[in-house]
């Protein structure tokens, strides 16, 4: 087993849902999200050089920040930043097993840590 952990010093937000409105042809994301995706990719990449995991037998998240929004909703966004850069995709089949926690944290301490572990053998 290997494992390895990865710190996002932004602050935890919860994913956004795609909007639809009258007359536009794609759903529209909020530009806040976009931008917060962009810079935790940004952060992510520091941390992770190799290629994406294909499995990962368990992923911990441990979330510092304010104490609003839903957790499920905060590992969505997280999840995404990570598609296709440090996880192939979050997919059952790679991601089966995600613990998650939250601790209330002032601003200027929000960050997010992961703790990824995996069996090198099934890359």
């Amino acid at each position: 087993m290997r494992s390895r952990d990865l710190i996002i010093p932004l602050r935890p937000i919860s994913k956004a849902r795609p909007r639809s409105f009258r007359g536009q042809s794609r759903p529209y994301t909020d530009s806040v999200y976009k931008a917060w995706l962009r810079d935790a990719r940004m952060h992510l990449s520091e941390w992770w050089a190799e290629p994406p995991l294909r499995a990962i037998s368990r992923m911990d998240v441990h979330f510092y920040g304010a104490a609003r929004g839903d957790l499920d909703n905060r590992v969505g966004a997280v999840l995404d930043a990570g598609n296709g850069l440090v996880w192939h995709d979050d997919n059952v089949s790679v991601i089966p097993r995600i613990r998650m926690e939250f601790t209330k944290a002032k601003p200027r301490d929000s960050r997010i840590y992961l703790k990824l572990t995996w069996e090198e053998n099934l890359q």
